[in-house]
């Protein structure tokens, strides 16, 4: 018996050393988000903080995957896009945080995001869109971080 409980201590203790170890590897996790309902006729805009860990701190590029989740969005509803100039020097530090700001209509509501009509409405209403934001960061060796989700973004249509 008392074996089993040195071994399950020291499983534990083992187990606790390596959680604060920093990889190579980028590690990149949600934050904050400034708000998750915006009105398409004001212009606004959108705060993301992300949390980050790099072994060498040497962030390169940050990319956003965007997906419009309303079942009736045109196709296609996915784009991928490199926000390369977001990216500040850290000088080497290997944890942190990202803070990206995005104008609404410039930055998340290009492409696809015409208005989707809510059939047999009259006055003529709109569905609200559903954003899903996920992002991940390239280091400058090349590595590429997990993909941190951001809750989703609720934009209510008014044309």
């Amino acid at each position: 018996m008392k074996r089993i409980l040195v071994f399950c201590v020291l499983a534990v203790a083992i187990v606790a050393c390596n959680k604060d170890k920093v990889e190579s590897t980028p590690h990149l996790k949600f934050k904050s988000v400034s708000s998750d309902h915006f009105n398409d006729t004001v212009s606004q805009g959108l705060s993301v903080i992300l949390e980050f860990t790099d072994q060498e701190g040497d962030l390169d590029s940050v990319f956003m995957t965007r997906l419009r989740a309303n079942r009736n969005a045109p196709s296609p509803n996915y784009v991928d896009v490199p926000l390369k100039d977001l990216v500040p020097e850290f000088g080497n530090q290997n944890r942190g945080e990202l803070q990206l700001n995005f104008d609404l209509k410039q930055d998340i509501m290009f492409g696809n995001f015409g208005s989707i009509d809510i059939p047999n409405t009259t006055p003529r209403r709109y569905e609200t869109d559903t954003v899903l934001l996920r992002f991940y960061v390239k280091d400058k060796a090349g590595h590429t971080s997990d993909t941190a989700a951001v809750k989703p973004i609720y934009i209510s249509r008014h044309s």
